[in-house]
């Protein structure tokens, strides 16, 4: 993994940590979600007037991963909702940041999409992994298997498919670009993909907020009392992505961008010990230096 990839995602996870304790401290909605979104389209919607991108000469594999990525998406949204419902952050985005690591590991040696991992970074991996579910612990003498496999964390599990999902989709949908459009510089790529995206998103959350009335009344108080969590949110979550899709371009395996997306996880336990004012523990100090030992030997 290069430098330049490697300063993206390290910005991209505070980016990350920063919108999801905003969206926890406002009770985590699809309208919320949705306004999110819609911020970040807004923001990057003057790339559709500009870019060199030529949808219509686009094979159509590109559109496939496309509304693959759009679904996958959805799933980590009514994920989250109900995630940030039932459990604090700095246990629910441990565990939400900690099975894509794999997920997406297994995906990619499955399908032979991008470089074989090294038998160090898979251990690199593992030991992040490990790292992540040590910090869900109030204490070690209380671990409890029942605690990992119980209905909050179907939801827990339904995050971490859609973010494996469109972790790995937007990478196959970006070198589909890059192969159509050899002349076009990586960064105008990745924004013209970000702002496709969006696009597609922003019209599907639209669509759920319509069909659900307890969603559409959140979505008209969001605007009717003028807040603007969401908004500031959008703008983090919009330079978190497009950070992401960027440093996609320097990597030879997504998985590197996925686990050191970890990174994350230290802000965001961070924010919920600090801000939100959740509970401190010896194994989250412990899960966050495993974390920072299994992200240096991911690169060795």
């Amino acid at each position: 993994m290069t430098f330049i990839a490697f300063i993206l995602i390290v910005t991209s996870a505070v980016m990350h940590a920063s919108w999801n304790l905003l969206a926890k401290r406002s009770s985590m909605t699809v309208a919320f979600y949705t306004v999110i979104c819609m911020t970040s389209t807004l923001l990057w919607l003057h790339t559709q007037f500009w870019t060199p991108v030529r949808f219509w000469t686009l094979p159509g594999i590109f559109y496939f991963y496309l509304i693959c990525s759009v679904l996958s998406d959805l799933c980590y949204c009514m994920g989250l909702k109900y995630a940030y419902r039932t459990m604090e952050m700095s246990t629910a985005y441990p565990m939400m940041r900690a099975l894509p690591l794999l997920l997406t590991a297994a995906v990619t040696s499955l399908t032979g999409w991008g470089e074989p991992l090294k038998p160090l970074a898979l251990l690199g991996m593992l030991i992040v992994f490990v790292g992540c579910l040590m910090m869900p612990l109030s204490d070690f003498s209380h671990f409890k298997l029942k605690d990992y496999i119980s209905s909050r964390m179907f939801f827990i599990f339904l995050v971490a498919c859609g973010t494996t999902g469109y972790t790995i989709f937007d990478s196959q949908a970006q070198a589909v670009l890059r192969a159509a459009e050899p002349d076009v510089i990586k960064p105008v790529i990745s924004l013209t993909f970000y702002s496709t995206r969006g696009i597609l998103l922003g019209c599907a959350l639209l669509m759920l907020v319509a069909a659900m009335p307890l969603e559409r009344k959140s979505f008209v108080e969001i605007f009717r009392q003028r807040n603007l969590m969401p908004v500031w949110a959008g703008l983090c979550a919009s330079l978190t992505y497009t950070l992401v899709l960027l440093a996609m371009n320097y990597v030879s395996n997504v998985s590197y961008v996925q686990v050191f997306r970890q990174l994350g996880l230290i802000f965001g336990m961070a924010g919920g010990i600090f801000i939100l004012k959740e509970r401190f523990s010896l194994p989250k100090v412990v899960g966050v230096l495993l974390i920072l030992g299994g992200l240096a030997i991911t690169v060795i």
